[in-house]
């Protein structure tokens, strides 16, 4: 089962969510946490610290495991999602490449109203997070 690393960097009360290409397989257009695949001979948080420079240009400094999960959604696309509180790092978050269209930061309140997460057991983790802040 593939093995994804997510970081939810948290500033001022609110959480970074990169909104997922309409083109993307699993999840079009969906609400996420920057992040991606682990690689063959990379631990999840070498993973992390890849994808967040490579996919949106910042270098994390602090980050805490806050747990995994398993997603079964959509059927045939099971993945592990490791995820980190980040709460320090280094650089200007900003879109590289093409897997996202938009970058925005939301608050506990917005993210319970916000239905498009992806994978969907994410928003019950991220309230969590952000009611600790």
């Amino acid at each position: 089962m593939p093995e994804i690393a997510i970081g939810a960097l948290i500033g001022n009360g609110s959480v970074l969510l990169a909104r997922r290409s309409s083109e993307r397989r699993t999840h079009p257009d969906r609400w996420s946490l920057p992040g991606g695949h682990v690689e063959d001979g990379e631990d999840a948080e070498t993973a992390l610290r890849r994808e967040l420079l490579e996919e949106f240009g910042v270098t994390p400094q602090r980050w805490l495991f806050a747990g995994k999960f398993v997603s079964e959604s959509p059927p045939g696309a099971s993945a592990i999602f490791h995820v980190y509180h980040v709460d320090r790092w280094q650089g200007s978050p900003r879109l590289i490449g093409d897997e996202h269209t938009a970058l925005r930061w939301f608050t506990a309140a917005e993210i319970e109203c916000e239905a498009k997460l992806a994978p969907p057991q994410l928003g019950e983790m991220l309230l969590k997070l952000l009611r600790r802040e």
